[in-house]
């Protein structure tokens, strides 16, 4: 059975309510988000089309290994136990942000030559989703008592992917101990999640971690969760989300699966600070981010 996470309209959320759902859940489904389907479908056919090319055009366009992702990266390469996936991020330099978002987006030294249209398709759905998560924060920090702070580096400012994911079909079963993306919390501030219905699915761990269940998420809803980065800047009152993404069932081997991810942090420079009265230390969110890409997530621990 799925999870009944509370469905939240956007147009009418309270910062109060949405904080309170969040706190309770660790992730909400939202209607009413201004992302457009047909921008969500374009982005979807540039994706299949790009993971569909020769490993040698992928290759022009690799994450060279280090510093923060972006571009290509055939993740079930890295290790023996690496998840079985592969992904482009669309990492734009938050130094070089601009209100020239053509210009901005130019800046991105990774775009593919092929498929036509993908760097078109990326744009348009990477502005959409920054706006959205700046609109989320603005409610989150309201709902904590925070907005009058400067939440320029959560929302103008912020530092954010978009990631689109290919779990491989699995023609053989995995060896024991290999996932399409091993149990984990996300490192920032908010994601947003779009996924496919294919078997070997999204599940999300409920009753304090204790138990693990599958998600679906509907037609025009996206599915927001909490990171680590505002689980701290909360005070620890909103928990961080774990989730995985577990292989098909048998019967199914063939199915492969797509999601499409907004990974939103706040400016890498800032201190990310818990309220008054929490004496858990502030960190940078940049080398939190960066601490985090080092670690294997599913054998060691937060740093929080």
């Amino acid at each position: 059975m799925s999870h009944p996470i509370p469905l939240i309209d956007l147009e009418t959320v309270t910062g109060d309510a949405l904080v309170e759902h969040l706190a309770r859940n660790s992730c909400v489904l939202l209607k009413n988000h201004g992302i457009d389907a047909s921008a969500l479908n374009a982005l979807l056919t540039s994706a299949d089309d790009f993971f569909a090319l020769p490993v040698s055009d992928k290759r022009a366009v690799q994450w060279p290994g280090e510093g923060p992702w972006f571009g290509w990266q055939p993740v079930s390469e890295a290790a023996d136990y690496a998840d079985l996936m592969e992904r482009f991020e669309l990492r734009l330099d938050a130094n070089l942000a601009s209100d020239d978002r053509a210009r901005w987006a130019g800046s991105f030294t990774a775009w593919p030559k092929k498929p036509d249209g993908f760097r078109g398709s990326w744009s348009t759905m990477y502005f959409a989703l920054r706006d959205l998560t700046s609109r989320v924060m603005l409610l989150v920090a309201d709902g904590l008592g925070r907005r009058n702070e400067d939440m320029t580096p959560w929302t103008s400012h912020q530092h954010s992917n978009l990631v689109a994911n290919h779990y491989f079909a699995q023609e053989v079963a995995p060896a024991t101990g290999r996932w399409r993306a091993h149990p984990h919390t996300d490192i920032g501030g908010i994601t947003l999640l779009w996924a496919d219905h294919a078997p070997g699915g999204l599940e999300v761990a409920i009753d304090g971690g204790e138990t693990w269940v599958p998600v679906l998420i509907p037609a025009n809803t996206w599915l927001l969760q909490v990171g680590d980065l505002l689980h701290l800047w909360s005070g620890g009152r909103i928990p961080a989300n774990p989730h995985r993404v577990v292989n098909p069932p048998a019967g199914s081997k063939h199915a492969a699966r797509r999601s499409i991810v907004y990974f939103h942090h706040p400016s890498p420079e800032v201190v990310v600070t818990p309220p008054a009265g929490d004496d858990r230390p502030a960190v940078t969110a940049e080398d939190y981010i960066l601490a985090r890409q080092q670690q294997d997530y599913a054998r060691t621990k937060p740093i929080l």
